[in-house]
């Protein structure tokens, strides 16, 4: 029973994407998949990076022929940060919330952007984004209202005492991207600024 109703859920979803256009253009992923196929495991406590990143690099084989989605079900997915791919949709179920890591050993540093040539914070290297992205496209983030957590009090005491050594991560950044669509889809708590859209076009 629990099978038929997730695999019930999922074709809802699907249908969704294709007639809402939320799928961006052509409207419609031809692959879907929720995050649970992947080990992922909504209790709020399990870490699920290596779930997510196993989901996107699956997916991200398989975009190229009609697109993908990842649907995130109900419930609390804690992960640490995660890249998104091209022809790709992250769906959040009504329910749904992924948290982000507060262990900063979960975040790996990344350069800074080359427009800064340092990081905001502080000089050298930054702290990797939550969620991130480069040279894409045709990438949408939606659902039904779920949310996206950076649970970043954690950093904003770390930066208010001053004992940080890198510059804190946003909670999505995208570069060097086009075909963008975000809606839906509420994002809280980031332990710097919430979206960081850099050198993307239309």
């Amino acid at each position: 029973m629990a099978a038929r109703r997730a695999a019930l859920q999922v074709a809802v979803v699907l249908l969704a994407l294709c007639a809402g256009g939320i799928g961006a253009s052509p409207g419609c992923r031809k692959h879907v998949r929720r995050v649970t196929e992947y080990g992922a495991v909504g209790d709020g406590r399990t870490l699920n990076t290596a779930a997510f990143a196993r989901a996107v690099a699956d997916l991200g084989r398989r975009a190229g022929d009609g697109g993908a989605a990842l649907v995130v079900p109900e419930g609390r997915w804690l992960t640490g940060p995660f890249n998104l791919t091209s022809h790709f949709t992250l769906f959040l179920h009504r329910g749904a919330e992924i948290l982000a890591s507060q262990d900063l050993e979960d975040w790996p540093l990344i350069a800074p952007l080359p427009s800064y040539g340092r990081g905001r914070d502080e000089p050298g290297p930054r702290y990797s984004n939550f969620i991130g992205g480069s040279n894409l496209t045709d990438v949408t983030i939606s659902g039904y209202n779920g949310t996206i957590n950076g649970q970043g009090q954690v950093w904003w005491d770390k930066f208010h005492a001053k004992q940080l050594d890198y510059t804190r991560g946003y909670l999505l950044e995208l570069l060097y991207s086009r075909d963008i669509i975000i809606s839906n889809v509420t994002f809280v708590d980031a332990p710097s600024w919430n979206l960081h859209p850099t050198y993307c076009t239309m």
